[in-house]
């Protein structure tokens, strides 16, 4: 006799990978998290970096951390510095409304990493992420 098995259900698709989304406004982390979902990514979303950080140390194989820069605690461009700290090389998009000047006085975001200005489109997101992944 022989038995067929499927690592995985019928009709489930594979994830492309796991995503920490890091925004505080709680609206804001909703909806990226759903976009994200609907593009087919694994989503662990967040309100702090500090959660955040705790999640990516737990689970460190992660393809894309998308953070805003104003976080309570712990800025977006602190726990980019962090996870690169951690070897961890997965493209970081900083999501802010604040300029680049700041940015960098911040510490500036690691390669590969890209700022997207907000407030931020459904279309421009999604193209975002699929440009940092491809």
């Amino acid at each position: 006799m022989i038995e067929i098995r499927c690592p995985r259900t019928l009709g489930e698709e594979l994830s492309r990978g796991l995503v920490i989304f890091v925004e505080d406004e709680e609206t804001l982390r909703k909806l990226g998290e759903t976009i994200l979902e609907r593009m087919g990514f694994e989503v662990s979303a967040h309100g702090d970096a500090e959660s955040a950080l705790e999640a990516i140390q737990s689970n460190n194989a992660i393809v894309l951390l998308a953070t805003d820069m104003s976080l309570p605690g712990m800025n977006g461009v602190n726990l980019a510095h962090k996870i690169r700290a951690l070897g961890i090389n997965a493209p970081i998009l900083l999501m802010t409304g604040h300029d680049e000047e700041e940015i960098n006085e911040a510490g500036g975001v690691p390669e590969p990493g890209l700022i997207l200005q907000k407030p931020i489109g459904l279309a421009e997101l999604r193209a975002v992420v699929d440009s940092l992944l491809s």
